[in-house]
């Protein structure tokens, strides 16, 4: 039988804090920027007693409670608690599915097969070693499944250990209001309990099942499933095979403040950056993923011209990306992908293949001059660039490969423009006349200057035979 936990830091942010400076203990604080348009990320258990919560205006919070502290965040410090907070949980389990900056489902399956211990028991070491280590509380949820160990790891905070299984399913998990299942919404909720679906037994009995239906649709099986107490979802942990490490984050309610969604792309960011660091994987194609209704999604990348996994450059991007894409409506949920990641050894190894002293010799290789330099992609250069693409996108490569292309076009500073007559433009980013730094090795092929490291990106091995082939017949 599968043991899963769920553990969840209490107040996460709060309690960093409070661990930095015990005088706040027992005080109610919020971890918020104090400006007039910011929100409350994080509300102490005091601030609580008062109302405030998460993703509240931070002006409420304070009329709510009239003694509030406001403390700024300090998000190095949050990321640096959460990586020693899962290395304790690594201790104990590999299969580790990191949900957010501040909780996990562990697959203990193994662990207590091998030491045949008692579940309780080890939750309440980790628990007091987190505590002891970090002084930081956590609760933890103990089930034969992911669904039921959240549900457990909510209902005792702060320092609760709470465990659900077939036995005292009913008991435990039946009462609860269906608005607290994990997985309604709050919007769908009220409308349950309109039609008298108020708690999760409600859920749980097959007669309402297709009354239910008309408001969960498709999903009503496994919402009717997992008020059973059935749930077979695995454990995601991540292995050496990874291609990408990515995050993301559904809110309570719509969010359409930008500091605020600045506030929340760094806890996803962070979170990233601290499974990228885990594994000792590195990216160079930053993704974002925003959500604004159910039927309306944006997916937008960019390849950036290193490998990297750390949290500052990783935030730094997604910010490019996110200031360009934004529309300014409200989103429901964003997330962030790191891609062709890789370790750093593959790393090195994909770049000695583009070494001149390497032996061997690849077709595409016989067109490009072997002599490698640090110069100036010019505007000569650049316009016979925007030429070939803008000949050869529409009918030649695939919609992947289009979209490596326009990131390539980004990277030498051109945008695209709005159609004209039809036909799509690419314009430079800089006036005529100027020159396009790239902080990266050019060659030559031909007596002109290529930015060979660039274009030689494996994933668009196409491109570079077209584009060196292309330059090759100018020539002759």
């Amino acid at each position: 039988m599968r043991i899963i936990f769920h553990i969840d830091m209490n107040a996460f942010y709060a309690n960093c804090e409070i661990s930095q400076h015990p005088e706040l203990k027992g005080k109610p604080i919020v971890i918020s920027h104090n400006s007039k348009r910011s929100v409350v990320s994080t509300a102490s258990y005091e601030a609580r007693e008062f109302g405030v919560h998460s993703a509240m205006p931070l002006f409420m919070a304070k009329e709510k409670c009239p003694d509030l502290i406001v403390v700024e965040p300090h998000f190095n410090l949050y990321h640096e608690l959460s990586q020693r907070f899962f290395e304790i949980v690594y201790k104990y389990s590999k299969k580790v599915e990191i949900a957010s900056i501040d909780e996990c489902y562990v697959d203990m399956s193994d662990y207590f097969t091998l030491t045949h211990a008692q579940p309780y028991a080890v939750a309440k070491e980790i628990q007091d070693n987190i505590l002891s280590t970090l002084s930081l509380p956590c609760s933890i949820g103990i089930s034969p499944n992911k669904f039921l160990s959240k549900m457990a790891s909510d209902m005792k905070k702060p320092l609760g250990i709470t465990i659900i299984t077939q036995r005292n399913l009913k008991e435990v998990l039946w009462p609860i209001k269906v608005g607290d299942m994990y997985g309604i919404g709050k919007k769908t909720a009220p409308k349950l309990e309109e039609v008298g679906i108020k708690t999760i037994a409600d859920i749980a009995n097959y007669d309402n099942y297709q009354i239910i239906r008309q408001f969960l649709g498709k999903n009503t099986l496994i919402y009717y499933n997992r008020a059973n107490g059935r749930d077979l979802s695995p454990v995601v942990y991540e292995d050496t095979d990874m291609k990408s490490i990515g995050h993301s984050t559904t809110f309570e309610s719509d969010i359409s403040d930008e500091d605020s969604l600045k506030e929340e792309f760094k806890k996803v960011c962070l979170t990233v950056a601290e499974r990228a660091s885990k594994h000792d994987m590195y990216s160079n194609c930053v993704v974002i993923t925003l959500k604004y209704t159910r039927f309306k999604s944006v997916t937008r990348q960019m390849l950036v011209q290193e490998y990297m996994n750390d949290y500052e450059k990783i935030y730094s991007y997604v910010m490019m990306l996110f200031n360009k894409h934004y529309t300014h409506e409200p989103l429901r949920l964003i997330g962030v992908t790191l891609n062709n990641v890789k370790r750093k050894e593959a790393i090195i190894e994909q770049m000695n293949i583009f070494d001149a002293k390497n032996e061997a010799v690849d077709p595409i290789d016989s067109l490009i001059d072997k002599s490698v330099y640090k110069r100036t992609l010019d505007y000569y250069f650049a316009t016979e660039l925007e030429y070939f693409l803008t000949s050869y996108l529409d009918g030649r490569f695939t919609d992947k490969e289009k979209e490596l292309i326009q990131q390539v076009l980004y990277l030498f500073g051109f945008y695209k423009t709005t159609a004209i007559n039809g036909t799509a433009r690419y314009r430079k980013l800089m006036s005529d006349g100027k020159k396009l730094l790239i902080d990266k090795p050019l060659v030559t092929i031909n007596g002109k200057i290529m930015p060979f490291t660039i274009i030689s990106n494996p994933e668009i091995t196409k491109l570079r035979y077209e584009y060196l082939k292309y330059i090759n017949s100018c020539e002759n």
